[in-house]
């Protein structure tokens, strides 16, 4: 079983993808495939370089975030043109990526493709989902959350969220929401309810006559 798992900066995508994959959910990670590629060496690099100069890459070898936070997410016409670009280099790199590790799952796995911006890629990803799982937050919490946890200041943690699909685009896609305005152990639960659900698909799936 294939779900997309998807949702807003700062709303706990991450929390949630850690607690599936401790189910035994295999998690295909697309920021961390996406900081693999843009890692000194990393196949975006040279791109990279090329699209944006070399303000844009570090002395170490890897992608400047600090200046690409500040250039190409800023919310602006100029920003959003430089955003196009830099995801035309990214997303190809990380759909192969992708592929590669969704095939390496084995067999009967629930196999969960964490992607943040979901909502705006869709269409180009080469995948079919059984699921779609959104994780919704409120504004205010996720502003909180990306200024303790990135050390943004309110208007870098307001850009970034105004940059990604607003909510009622990521939720006409969801079959499933997953709200996270409250504890850990209420996600946990509701969490615990849809790795239920998928088991039951799955053994139901297994039995089909074919």
């Amino acid at each position: 079983m294939r779900i997309a798992l998807t949702g807003g900066i700062g709303a706990g995508k991450s929390t949630v993808s850690a607690y599936l994959q401790r189910l035994g959910a295999t998690v295909v990670d697309y920021d961390a495939i996406s900081h693999g590629l843009t890692a000194p060496g990393g196949d975006a690099i040279a791109p990279i370089r090329a699209a944006f100069g070399a303000n844009a890459i570090n002395p170490d070898g890897s992608m400047n975030r600090g200046w690409v936070a500040q250039h190409v997410f800023a919310g602006t016409p100029q920003s959003n043109a430089m955003r196009h670009r830099l995801e035309a280099i990214i997303h190809p790199l990380v759909y192969s990526t992708a592929a590669r590790l969704d095939s390496q799952a084995p067999a009967g796995s629930v196999i969960v493709h964490d992607i943040p911006l979901l909502a705006e890629v869709l269409d180009a990803i080469p995948f079919s989902f059984d699921h779609i799982v959104v994780v919704e937050t409120d504004d205010e919490t996720r502003i909180a959350r990306l200024m303790e946890s990135r050390g943004m200041t309110r208007s870098q943690a307001s850009g970034r969220i105004a940059s990604q699909s607003g909510e009622s685009a990521r939720r006409n896609l969801a079959d499933t929401i997953v709200e996270n305005n409250n504890s850990i152990a209420s996600l946990q639960t509701r969490l615990d309810e849809l790795w239920q659900q998928w088991q039951r698909e799955m053994a139901s799936n297994a039995h089909m006559p074919r």
